[in-house]
């Protein structure tokens, strides 16, 4: 027997957000299917990042509708979607620069719990959430600098580690903002590898200006002009849209 349709891991559905006048994000409706890699992109101002804003809680919308594998998350505060299983990551990191890159990860999970953190216990007495941590750290390629300080890392590494804070909340669906941006070409193709070589169990959608990234790791594309859906589809269709090349790509 044929079975029913696949829910999706992500549906926007007339997804709009006004700033009085201004209409930063006008109708936007997609979906996305599970493990699926989700590619945003547009020229600056065209909403990506506003809309990654409304998709993770940190913005209401003014109207429409976010389904998170078919649970509607519109109303849902921002702690409750990482509950769900939605990942974010940002294009400033934000990280503890005197820390060690495992010592970082630990204290992210321990603010995510209910129980008190302890200001006197030592943080290589958790020992589960450091084998959490260096799990996640061997995932995006950093395990051999899990005892280096955070302040001694490249920007690249530095993005790998905001991934890897990221996966501590085993998300189903990711979020990436800008993870190549300021970033050398050879930490570029790193951390593209680092993408690449995720679980693809998990959903991701990418915003990203550097396009050779994105048209490795992505097989669809979601173009934004001006707040609103402009085209979408296969990466090599989207290349060829003489109107994407007009908006984006400076008609090349």
């Amino acid at each position: 027997m044929p079975s029913g349709p696949v829910t999706a891991a992500l549906e926007c559905e007339e997804v709009t957000r006004r700033f009085g006048g201004l209409e930063a994000v006008g109708g936007v409706s997609f979906r996305v299917a599970p493990g699926e890699r989700r590619g945003i992109i547009g020229p600056n101002g065209a909403g990506k990042t506003t809309l990654f804003r409304l998709v993770s809680g940190e913005m209401p919308v003014t109207s429409g509708r976010i389904r998170l594998f078919g649970e509607d998350i519109t109303r849902v505060p921002c702690h409750r979607r990482t509950h769900l299983g939605l990942g974010r990551t940002f294009q400033i990191t934000n990280l503890f620069p005197t820390q060690t890159v495992a010592d970082n990860l630990v204290l992210a999970v321990l603010g995510r719990r209910r129980t008190k953190f302890s200001m006197l216990r030592p943080l290589w007495t958790y020992r589960d959430l450091r084998a959490r941590a260096e799990a996640a750290l061997h995932t995006v390629g950093l395990a051999e600098r899990r005892h280096a300080l955070v302040r001694n890392l490249s920007h690249g590494e530095q993005r790998q580690v905001e991934i890897a804070l990221a996966l501590l909340g085993n998300p189903r669906v990711l979020l990436l903002d800008e993870p190549t941006a300021g970033l050398s070409p050879v930490e570029s193709a790193r951390m593209t590898k680092a993408i690449q070589d995720l679980d693809a169990g998990i959903t991701i959608l990418l915003i990203e200006h550097d396009m050779d990234v994105v048209f490795d790791v992505v097989g669809h594309i979601t173009v934004l002009h001006q707040g609103r859906l402009f085209a979408d589809g296969a990466p090599g269709d989207v290349r060829r849209d003489p109107r994407v090349q007009e908006i984006y790509f400076g008609g090349e």
